[in-house]
C-alpha cells in the first residue's frame, strides 16, 4: 500500500470552466420558453448585481430561483436544464479547464467541480469533462417539487470551504496539497486555504485582493470540442438522485 498522501484539485464552474455564468444562462432560456415573466428575470438579475456588490445575501437569490423553480415538479425542471445543458453549457466550456481536469488526473489527483450551482449542472458538467466528483449546493425538495425553504448546504464563500475541507477529510488529502482554480473574490476563503491557488480569468477585485500574493493567473479564451454528450451518474442527496434515475429512465425508455 502506498503512503502518499491525496491531492485534490477543485475547480469552480462559473466564468472559470465556464464561460459566463450558469444561473444567469439559464434565467435567459426560462423566459425564452415561457418558465419566467422578464419582469421577474430583471428583478433575479438585480439580485445577481446586489449579491455580486456584497449587499444581499446569495440566500435571496436563491430563494428568488427556487421560488420560480418550486412552480414546476422537479422532473420538469431537470428535462429544462438538461436540454439547455447540450445547447447551451456545453458550447460554453473552455478548453483550457478541459485541459486542467486532464492534466490533474494524468497526475493521479481527485478532479471536484466546486460549484454554487445546484448538484444537477455540476453533474453534468464533471461527467462532460471527465472529472472525478463534485462540491455543489445541495437542492431542497419538497414532495415533487424543489423547495426554498431549506438552503442550509449551500457551496458558497465559507460554505464551499467548509464542504472542501470535509471533502479532503474524506480522501485523506490536506488542503496545503490541494489546488483550486477560480475566477472569484467570493472563493477566497479556499483560495487562501488551499497549497496552490490559481486564478482563471479573474475579476477585478480578486486581482485587487490577491495583489502581492504572486499566485499565478490562466486565460481561458477557447471553447472544448466534444465528440460525445457524457451523462450524468451520481446526484449529492438522495431525493435528487431519485428524481434523475426516474429521469434518465424515461429517457432509455423513450429512445428504446
Amino acid at each position: 500500500m502506498s503512503d502518499e498522501k491525496a491531492v485534490v484539485a477543485f475547480f469552480d464552474l462559473d466564468h472559470t470552466l465556464l464561460d459566463g455564468a450558469n444561473g444567469n444562462i439559464y434565467a435567459l432560456r426560462m423566459v425564452r420558453e415561457g418558465y419566467m415573466k422578464k419582469s421577474v428575470l430583471i428583478r433575479v438579475l438585480w439580485y445577481t448585481i446586489l449579491y455580486k456588490m456584497n449587499r444581499l445575501p446569495r440566500e435571496v437569490v436563491y430563494k428568488a430561483v427556487f421560488d420560480i423553480m418550486g412552480q414546476y415538479t422537479v422532473i420538469e425542471m431537470i428535462a429544462f436544464m438538461d436540454r439547455n445543458f447540450e445547447t447551451h453549457i456545453i458550447p460554453r466550456l473552455y478548453q483550457g479547464g478541459l485541459d486542467k481536469v486532464r492534466e490533474h488526473r494524468e497526475m493521479g489527483h481527485i478532479t471536484v467541480i466546486a460549484t454554487a450551482a445546484g448538484e444537477y449542472i455540476a453533474e453534468r458538467v464533471r461527467a462532460q469533462l471527465g472529472a472525478d466528483d463534485i462540491i455543489a449546493s445541495h437542492t431542497p425538495i419538497k414532495g415533487d417539487h424543489m423547495h426554498a425553504g431549506d438552503l442550509r448546504n449551500m457551496a458558497f464563500m465559507e460554505g464551499k470551504l467548509e464542504m472542501a475541507v470535509d471533502y479532503c477529510v474524506r480522501a485523506g488529502a490536506e488542503l496545503s496539497d490541494c489546488w483550486f482554480y477560480s475566477d472569484a473574490a467570493s472563493d477566497l476563503p479556499l483560495l487562501e486555504a488551499v497549497g496552490n491557488p490559481v486564478m482563471v480569468n479573474p475579476q477585478l477585485k480578486l486581482r485587487q485582493e490577491a495583489r502581492g500574493r504572486d499566485w499565478p493567473v490562466l486565460r481561458f479564451k477557447e471553447y472544448a470540442r466534444f465528440d460525445t454528450i457524457a451523462r450524468p451518474q451520481r446526484m449529492i442527496t438522495p431525493q435528487m438522485n431519485r428524481f434523475m434515475r426516474i429521469y434518465e429512465e424515461s429517457l432509455a425508455t423513450s429512445g428504446e
